[in-house]
């Protein structure tokens, strides 16, 4: 269905100028009323009006005088970080993760909880309800008004209709996440692809504030690709752009979940380090790594602490890793041509060992002059960039469309579900409240 747009309207110049101005102030403050009119084109009044509004509305706030120029010292400005309170959720394989954080993407709150692998849909949709309402919870306490929840899951999501179109390693298809979120909260809510939205985190919060063209990686269990290209996150011809977990690197390589053989993903991730190293383990060479046999499942952490100890199979399922990793890169930047490349996820967490022979492959693979222009950088969100991608996606919407907060109000409250024991891991949940 075509987009509806609005013409003729004054409501939509004042709520795009609005837009404007926080933009300029996410990127620049602390300004003046006087900057922003010069910066943005808008007369003085109008500016004058539209910030009244949003520091009445509380997304911006004055934090003194600029006595840089002469004459009579303007008042700065800056958007108020403690303007409200986003909820952000991640759904990984196994694993769930929500946050409460304000427009910093300053953590207050957060939960984690393991599930098992083979927890039917309905079962994750109960835990991370569980998470989502505790989070509300925690935030109804305070004095901060909540402005939205987002969610970041991977596969194939459809933003327009908040529809999770189809997730090949849990087998999820045609899920209404949005709609059920909105449902369940009576909040405005947001999902996208974790790739993606990990890319609008890092693109306000993390490494690539300055940046308007680059590839943000994530390598979870998964892996995918958010791109940013011209200062915009790039959705493709039908929204699903970014799928580079699953191009080929290899075409006699592992089969994949998504049915191809070869796929970044599955030469490149967490779980493909994960079975480097129980393949080692089972063919009897010797490790500090315990084996999934006998110890239980072989985690990213046991192989971390192998490796800085010295441990061979570790260290070479991690190089074994980094050098697909690089690959991958190097393949995005002969294609993007960006000029940086970031790197996060669970998986980034093991970077140490990852990224020198990830950066000798770009070096070797991508033509010189897209290679040097390219910078590939850890995140700074590491593990947490996907989490805080859904604060991202209330983040994004609200610097757009700021009137929506304003116009929403909650509803009453449904029922809680109530999860089911059995599909929770045995390890416990986390708090990190204040974190």
């Amino acid at each position: 269905m075509p987009r509806q747009f609005r013409t003729g309207d004054q409501a939509l110049v004042r709520e795009l100028n609005r837009s404007i101005l926080l933009q300029r102030l996410r990127v620049h403050a602390p300004l003046s009323r006087a900057d922003l009119a010069a910066a943005t084109g808008l007369n003085k009044t109008t500016v004058s009006n539209l910030i009244d509004e949003l520091i009445a509305e509380g997304f911006v706030r004055e934090v003194g005088h600029d006595a840089s120029g002469g004459g009579r010292p303007g008042m700065l400005l800056e958007i108020d970080p403690d303007g409200g309170w986003i909820i952000g959720g991640e759904i990984s394989i196994g694993r769930i993760a929500v946050v409460v954080a304000n427009l910093r993407a300053t953590i207050a709150w957060r939960r984690e909880m393991p599930f098992n692998k083979e927890a039917t849909q309905e079962t994750v949709l109960v835990l991370l309800e569980t998470l989502l309402r505790q989070a509300k919870e925690f935030a109804q306490s305070s004095d901060y008004r909540l402005l939205g929840v987002g969610v970041a899951i991977p596969g194939l999501v459809d933003v327009r209709s908040g529809v999770l179109v189809f997730e090949p390693n849990m087998g999820w298809r045609d899920v209404p996440l949005r709609d059920w979120l909105a449902s369940k909260l009576r909040l405005p809510a947001f999902i996208d692809n974790d790739a993606n939205a990990a890319a609008l985190a890092e693109r306000y919060f993390g490494a690539a504030q300055d940046i308007d063209d680059f590839a943000y990686v994530v390598a979870n269990i998964g892996l995918g690709a958010g791109l940013v290209i011209g200062g915009q996150l790039f959705a493709g011809a039908s929204g699903y752009a970014g799928e580079a977990g699953h191009t080929t690197i290899d075409p006699d390589g592992p089969l994949c979940r998504c049915g191809n053989r070869g796929c970044w993903e599955r030469m490149a991730s967490q779980r493909a380090l994960i079975e480097r190293v129980d393949h080692a383990l089972q063919a009897g060479l010797p490790s500090l790594i315990p084996s999934s046999v006998n110890g239980g499942d072989i985690t990213l952490q046991a192989i971390l602490d192998a490796a800085r100890q010295g441990d061979t199979v570790a260290r070479q399922a991690l190089k074994e890793t980094g050098t697909y990793l690089g690959i991958g890169i190097a393949n995005l930047v002969n294609l993007l041509n960006p000029q940086m490349v970031v790197f996060g996820g669970s998986l980034s967490l093991a970077h140490e060992f990852l990224m020198p022979a990830a950066r000798q492959e770009v070096a070797d693979r991508a033509l010189s002059e897209l290679g040097c222009a390219a910078r590939i950088v850890v995140s700074p969100l590491e593990s947490d960039a996907c989490v805080l991608g859904g604060v991202a996606l209330v983040v994004h919407d609200i610097l757009r469309q700021p009137h929506l907060v304003r116009r929403t109000r909650e509803l009453p409250e449904p029922e809680p579900a109530q999860p089911d024991p059995a599909a929770v891991s045995p390890r416990a949940s986390i708090s990190l409240e204040g974190r």
